[in-house]
């Protein structure tokens, strides 16, 4: 990128050929990456306490229904003697179920509102998993679970869409992130309820009822969350 001038004056030099160098990465350990997102979260909560409670009670009845397709093929399996085939096209089929729901969900959202789309379905996934506690054999576990699967999809896709309109403007990478890391945060719920209903009850069916209580948890906190003002974001709430 230099020019060298038959007359000895400096050589003449090209910016625009120069590597452009990035800025070195600011660097931080475990406990200054901690400081750094709880003091995100406590300015979050000045600027919006409703986005706060939604991320706590979304994270909670997520990991509910995440327990319904974690310990779905074990219930089949375990309780409702289900063959390795038959759990594999159950599989096929509450994910199928699952989208169409999320499919059918996505119009209730534009019509009724994201809230309103997640507090059915979860109403929905606990009738479902009640029933599934008192009705054997395994065409009561095909019903019960396809059911439980179809409420799944519209509140997993419509947790996404209400929280797109509980985010400060200019912020939607970083609240999303953390929708992300709630989620990882308390997914030991389902997991440890549903082994400790197991082992207190001393039968397999009774897990159900641990994703339910964690299911239930959230459907709570969820009604507890306040509504944002009006015209908070550049979305319609």
């Amino acid at each position: 990128g230099a020019i060298l001038e038959d007359t000895g004056t400096p050589p003449l030099v090209r910016t625009d050929a120069l590597p452009v160098v990035p800025p070195a990465p600011r660097r931080r350990g475990i406990l200054g990456a901690y400081r750094e997102l709880f003091h995100t979260i406590a300015g979050l909560w000045r600027v919006s306490r409703a986005t706060v409670f939604f991320l706590i009670s979304s994270a909670v009845y997520r990991d509910g229904l995440a327990g319904v397709f974690t310990f779905g093929g074990v219930l089949a399996a375990g309780t409702f003697g289900f063959s390795l085939t038959e759990v594999i096209m159950f599989a096929v089929a509450a994910n199928l179920i699952a989208a169409l729901g999320a499919f059918v969900g996505g119009s209730l959202d534009d019509a009724l509102g994201p809230r309103t789309v997640i507090t059915g379905s979860l109403v929905g996934v606990m009738l479902a998993g009640t029933a599934l506690l008192f009705w054997t054999g395994k065409p009561a576990f095909w019903v019960c679970g396809l059911a439980l699967c179809l409420f799944v999809g519209p509140a997993q896709a419509a947790s996404r869409t209400y929280l797109g309109r509980l985010i400060p403007p200019g912020r939607d990478g970083e609240i999303y992130g953390l929708y992300a890391t709630t989620g990882r945060a308390v997914s030991f719920m389902a997991p440890g309820l549903f082994g400790l209903f197991v082992s207190v009850l001393g039968a397999q069916i009774w897990g159900i009822l641990g994703i339910l209580v964690v299911v239930a948890a959230g459907l709570v906190l969820l009604l507890l969350t306040p509504r944002p003002p009006e015209g908070f974001t550049t979305a319609q709430v």
